[in-house]
């Protein structure tokens, strides 16, 4: 009787344990929308790292408002994008030495804000256009993971994203 009644109980944990299991199997929350023209920025973002091409990456990084744009004084906007490109390739070089080869990333959150012409104050601070802020979790080759997230703009609806700013840190 002794017997039956622990193989009972342990049948019991059995099933609860795996009932648990499966009901925090799918918690990881509801696929993300991402806007299609962004989701194809992030998609030539990543191919870029990926493929270790630095010149896209310089290409795709930093924006500068046209406001900003004409205050730098003649021949210095060269400069800035010269030292512009060096923080890029410095900023590549410590993540792949610290992280390792780029594998995949997944979206996990994403704000788009429109700020337009009229709204006065915060377009002459920030310069009008469409920000999107995106946090990806990203996977490389030492195993680790790690979060990105990237500010992005474009001054129009038409025209081409930009990364503005990003931030990396290992995945908590």
């Amino acid at each position: 009787m002794r017997l039956s009644n622990r193989a009972y109980i342990g049948a019991f944990l059995l099933v609860v344990m795996v009932l648990l299991l499966a009901c925090t199997k799918g918690k990881e929350g509801p696929a993300v929308s991402v806007p299609p023209d962004c989701q194809q920025f992030l998609d030539k973002y990543f191919a870029a790292w990926k493929s270790k091409d630095i010149t896209a990456l310089q290409a795709f990084s930093f924006y500068l408002s046209p406001e900003d744009r004409s205050r730098f004084p003649e021949g210095s906007l060269e400069m800035w994008r010269q030292s512009k490109n060096k923080l890029v390739t410095e900023n590549f070089e410590q993540v792949t030495r610290d992280f390792g080869d780029f594998k995949a990333y997944e979206v996990l959150r994403v704000k788009t804000t429109t700020i337009p012409p009229q709204n006065q104050p915060v377009a002459n601070m920030l310069g009008s256009g469409i920000y999107t802020e995106v946090v990806c979790k990203a996977r490389f080759s030492k195993k680790h993971d790690a979060h990105v997230g990237l500010h992005l703009i474009k001054e129009t609806e038409g025209s081409q994203y930009i990364v503005a700013a990003w931030n990396f840190q290992g995945a908590p």
